[in-house]
């Protein structure tokens, strides 16, 4: 799973990063709410309008924040669930990955799209990335920009006809 860098159906896999900045986004939402509750301790501070509406809207706001990272974390554990059963008959191949076309739309960055080709058992295989992230074209995302056009380690699963790649 630790080798894995993206898939071409889901994109890229959760990664240390991502989940250095989910964890630190978690207890900057509990932060809000400790806040609060120690503001209602302190006898001292005076609870006014201006006060109540802030502490409520910062805890609102926290508690949707929370609401979507356990969203995507629910998300994330599907994924890997889905990923660990590929890997159950997936084969390591090299394959060559090519860059099908290239995208961008507005001011988001550049998106690739790749066709990955490898030969296995005698038989030629083809695999375009078919990824479809928020707002842009399907099979074109920027975690696949550093595989265009070079030749990459893949796990591929004949059961469910995926491919993983591999990280560098």
């Amino acid at each position: 799973m630790k080798s894995i860098d993206v898939s071409l159906s889901r994109g890229k896999l959760w990664n240390k990063a991502q989940s250095i900045v989910f964890y630190c986004g978690v207890v900057d939402c509990c932060c809000f709410f400790v806040i609060t509750v120690l503001l209602i301790a302190i006898p001292e501070v005076v609870w006014d309008l201006k006060l109540a509406l802030t502490m409520g809207g910062c805890d609102i706001g926290a508690a949707a924040l929370m609401s979507l990272f356990i969203v995507i974390k629910i998300q994330k554990e599907k994924l890997s669930k889905e990923v660990k059963s590929w890997l159950e008959d997936a084969i390591e191949i090299t394959a060559y990955s090519q860059k099908v076309g290239e995208n961008r739309l507005g001011f988001q960055p550049k998106a690739t799209k790749i066709r990955v080709s490898f030969t296995m058992g005698g038989k030629h295989y083809s695999k375009d990335s078919s990824l479809t992230p928020l707002g842009g074209k399907e099979g074109y995302a920027g975690c696949f920009n550093k595989y265009a056009d070079r030749e990459v380690n893949i796990m591929y699963s004949p059961k469910y006809d995926e491919v993983l790649i591999l990280k560098d």
